[in-house]
Order: structure tokens, then sequence, then C-alpha cells
């Protein structure tokens, strides 16, 4: 018997500049993606393109709007402080196994503590700053990076070189 599952869903919350390089990216290595944002000049198709779903609405009610759960991994991108403490707060509530969010650890851990006084660490779904340690520095490098981390995380494996790998891959 052959299952046949659908592809994981990348959530974007954020449609900025920075979120089309991580939303190509995301389709070109099998990811259904979906973009939200409260804006709705962001989000056109000319920005995103027809293999992206776009979806308007405030960022409380992500999970309901967004199918937010298991098979989803989200990424949060506004850089406005508030829509990102909104969007982490709906998603916590969710089944969603990766939360990455772009900005400093310490902007994410002062999210946290205001919102419920929630301890750094208490939530591992929550990778911030999102993507790995690759020394990136352009757009489309931090997409490469987040990608990356989502595939290790949906895979349940360390992100180490392969030549680490003492068994075959």
């Amino acid at each position: 018997v052959d299952a046949f599952l659908p592809p994981p869903q990348l959530l974007v919350c954020g449609a900025g500049d920075d979120a089309m390089p991580l939303a190509r990216l995301a389709v070109a290595t099998g990811f259904r993606v979906v973009v939200t944002d409260r804006r709705p000049g962001l989000l056109t198709s000319e920005r995103f393109g027809d293999d992206v779903a776009l979806r308007l609405a405030q960022p409380r009610d992500v999970a309901v709007e967004c199918a937010a759960g298991p098979d989803t991994f989200a990424v949060v991108m506004t850089h406005h402080y508030a829509d990102d403490g909104s969007y982490l707060a709906a998603l916590r509530t969710t089944t969603v196994p990766y939360i990455g969010m772009l900005g400093p650890r310490q902007r994410t851990e002062r999210m946290l503590a205001a919102a419920e006084g929630i301890e750094p660490g208490d939530d591992r779904r929550i990778h911030a700053p999102a993507g790995l340690d690759i020394g990136t520095d352009g757009a489309e490098q931090v997409a490469l990076s987040i990608i990356a981390e989502i595939m290790a995380v949906q895979a349940g494996r360390p992100a180490r070189p392969l030549r680490e790998r003492r068994v075959p891959i």
C-alpha cells in the first residue's frame, strides 16, 4: 500500500518584500504556500505568483483563516511588533510543529513574556531567530536558511553537515 500525503504547508505571516523569496523557494521545494497579511495592497499575485495562496486576515485569526495544523510550518515576518506578537499568540494555540520568528531572539522573548509570562524555551516549536546559521546576508539567503531549518524539523533530524553522519544517507 502506498500512501500519498499532501505536501506540507508553509504559512508565511507577513507579505513584505522579504516574504517573496521565501514563498518562491518554498514552492520550488515542494511546499504548498499560503501568505497572509492584514494589508491588502501587499497580497497580490504579481508579487507572489499564481502558485501561492493569498489570505487577507487579521493576525489573531490566522489559525482559522489559514487552516494551520500539524502539516503546517509557519514563519512570522511582518516586522511590526504588535502584529508579530498577535501571530505568535495565535499560532501557539495550534498544532503547528514549527513557528519561525524573524528578528532577534530577545524580541521574541519579550513577546512571550508579555503574552503570558512564559519563560524562553518553554515552547520548543518556536525558532527565534528563524533559520540555520549559514552566514546569510540577503533575503534569498535568509529564505534558504529558513527552508533548510524547516526541512530538518519536518524530518526530525538535527541540522548538521552530512560529513558528520556516521550511517549511510
